[in-house]
């Protein structure tokens, strides 16, 4: 009995604690602020990365670091002792090069489409390093494996999902290129088979009304923030 893939996929992805579970868990630190709690995800990671100043936030969990990274132009000198004080391995790049550290450590996960991503830290700060977060996520190819806590809100890069979630939530969906036929169902401003441009706002500021809310689209991909 061949099995349906699409079944499949939003199976996982309404149990989303449980997809956590079947795959492997990375977690990448990055400096900037963090207010979110990765801890209220209740999940074991497998790797653990460090970018820079982004270890102060895992000393926060009390979560040791596999691996740290970066050209440490903004780790305290405290941290870094410690770091090598702790034997954890560290991967030092040059300050002047062509990828940012973000960049770096997505670079340094080993098979990243088998795996979870979830990103901490990079809230506030500099507006070009959170753009170029933003940015860089958008554009990897494995963008689907990506959560990114940002203080209260989940932010996730799809092009296809049904999460289970609570009502009356507000969420906003942006489109990172132009979406054909997208579909919102669950919600109090549902779609069915929108065209929606890149920079429009009709997605923006939206509410549940169910306990599943179902986002599809033909072509392109898109942000949502809940």
């Amino acid at each position: 009995m061949l099995l349906d893939l699409r079944y499949v996929r939003n199976f996982f992805t309404l149990n989303y604690e449980y997809n956590f579970k079947i795959m492997k868990n990375v977690l990448i630190s990055v400096g900037g602020n963090c207010e979110s709690n990765v801890l209220n995800l209740k999940i074991n990671f497998d790797e653990i990365i460090a970018v820079d100043s982004g270890i102060e936030h895992l000393n926060k969990f009390s979560l040791i670091p596999t691996v740290l990274i970066g050209d440490f132009d903004s780790i305290s000198k405290d941290d870094y002792q410690s770091a090598v004080d702790n034997n954890i391995p560290i991967k030092t790049y040059q300050k002047n090069k062509d990828a940012t550290d973000f960049e770096l450590s997505l670079q340094n996960i080993k098979n990243p489409h088998d795996k979870n991503i979830i990103i901490i830290g990079g809230e506030g700060g500099e507006i070009d390093h959170l753009l170029s977060i933003f940015s860089i996520i958008s554009n990897i190819d494995f963008y689907e494996n990506v959560t990114w806590l940002y203080q209260k809100e989940t932010i996730l890069f799809k092009n296809d999902i049904s999460l289970q979630i609570e009502k009356n939530k507000k969420f906003s969906l942006i489109p990172l290129k132009e979406v054909k036929s997208l579909n919102i169902d669950g919600a109090k401003w549902n779609l069915k088979n929108k065209d929606v441009d890149s920079g429009q706002s009709l997605t923006l500021r939206n509410e549940t009304t169910e306990n599943i809310l179902k986002i599809s689209c033909q072509k392109g991909k898109f942000v949502l923030i809940y």
